[in-house]
């Protein structure tokens, strides 16, 4: 029997197609899911960033979204993304007051999070096979929501200089707004196996806030995810 089982073996085996073969049937006309996670860093805006803490300039990101494979070389589809900005500025500026002392800000906190819905086209640089090469482009929205947290100093000198009186306030000041943007994407992938393939990716968000000080202008990314490709 094992005899047999070894004689037979190389003719099973011509019939299975190839791999690349199956991952290229996984990807021409069936859903594919996607699902990422990284970092993302957000650039420009009025509110510049003074703090000393590196981990305010890097913020999570997660990204869910179906697509649709028309050909294993162009898919289509639409994603949810999820992201955040903390900045903090540390450096205020103290303005002098008419009877002696000074007052101003010393500490402001910036804090927004971003829901983002995007559609977006991708074409393969690399065609048929298990390693692909994404280059993708589309347009996208952010609904942001946050607040910006403010602490103040007045040192105040009394009358006749006569020692001074020290107030300190705190505001909270809540926000939100909306801001298209301008996705492009890169995304290297590889199929493991005919419907499951693992990706490593970056890509770049244009945002159009207008004069909106407290948005970010851009936000550059990276991310490793997964991406399935549903049977027919």
């Amino acid at each position: 029997m094992k005899r047999f089982f070894l004689a037979i073996m190389p003719a099973l085996l011509l019939l299975l197609p190839p791999v690349s073969l199956q991952a290229q049937d996984a990807r021409e006309g069936t859903l594919g899911i996607r699902l990422d996670g990284g970092l993302s860093w957000s650039l420009g805006g009025d509110f510049t960033n003074s703090a000393k803490n590196a981990l305010t300039t890097i913020q999570p990101q997660g990204v869910v979204g179906l697509f649709y494979n028309f050909s294993p070389r162009f898919r289509a589809g639409l994603d949810y993304g999820y992201t955040r900005m903390v900045r903090e500025q540390t450096d205020g500026t103290m303005h002098e007051l008419p009877g002696g002392g000074v007052e101003g800000e010393v500490y402001r906190d910036l804090r927004t999070y971003f829901h983002a819905a995007e559609l977006t086209g991708e074409f393969n640089l690399l065609g048929a096979g298990p390693l692909s090469l994404y280059l993708g482009a589309g347009a996208g929205c952010q609904f942001a929501i946050g607040n910006t947290y403010t602490i103040g100093v007045k040192n105040e000198v009394k009358p006749g200089g006569l020692g001074n009186s020290i107030h300190v306030t705190g505001h909270n000041v809540g926000h939100k707004y909306v801001a298209p943007y301008i996705p492009v994407t890169l995304s290297l992938e590889y199929a493991f196996l005919p419907q499951v393939a693992v990706s490593a990716g970056c890509g770049y968000r244009l945002i159009l806030a207008g004069k909106n000080g407290l948005s970010a202008k851009s936000q550059p990314f990276a991310v490793l995810g997964l991406r399935f490709n549903l049977s027919k």
